[in-house]
């Protein structure tokens, strides 16, 4: 079986008990969340920029999927997913407006009442940024890293509660479930 993050695993069973069917991997990479999620028996639709979206096809583990979508095709907000997965995509979009595009196709893709498991680098408490620091944003030791307050922040306005978070050494895992 395909070795997905450490946090999709963990949560496998919980998905299962709330019977998630189908699932968007947002930010798909090298698909190691979507082997793995469909080879459980999940429908698995993968989803990334257009340039990774070329290289994703040409895989293997590619012919598990349901679908392979470029991220402009999020916007048509047809696949009613049960669950949407995000991992470390938030901690590479730098721009506000391209996060709040990222979160808007995730919520047009996502049924009512669906999950969405997010998975970051967390802030490292020990290293102490710089006076010229402006909220985590300029400083090289906790540049596009979050805490589960900061995700929380940042999804409550799309309609997100969290259900459940936990830390390990160097990332946060947390997920949420959608109420309109």
């Amino acid at each position: 079986m395909a070795t997905a993050a450490i946090s999709v695993s963990k949560y496998l069973e919980f998905f299962r008990k709330k019977e998630v069917r189908s699932v968007l991997d947002y930010g798909a990479g090298t698909l190691r969340n979507s082997a793995f999620m469909a080879e459980a028996g999940f429908r698995v639709y993968a989803a990334d920029l257009p340039v990774q979206v070329a290289r994703i096809v040409k895989m293997d583990s590619a012919r598990k999927l349901a679908g392979v979508l470029a991220v402009d095709e999020l916007s048509h907000g047809s696949l009613d997913v049960d669950l949407v997965l995000s991992s470390y995509v938030l901690n590479i979009i730098s721009d506000g407006t391209e996060k709040s595009r990222y979160l808007k196709n995730i919520v047009l893709n996502l049924r009512p009442e669906g999950y969405l498991l997010v998975e970051v680098r967390c802030r490292n408490s020990v290293l102490q940024c710089s006076s010229g620091c402006m909220h985590g944003v300029n400083c090289s030791n906790c540049i596009k890293t979050y805490s589960h307050e900061e995700l929380d922040q940042l999804v409550e306005s799309q309609g997100f509660r969290r259900v459940s978070h936990y830390y390990r050494r160097h990332s946060v895992a947390v997920l949420y479930q959608h109420f309109q």
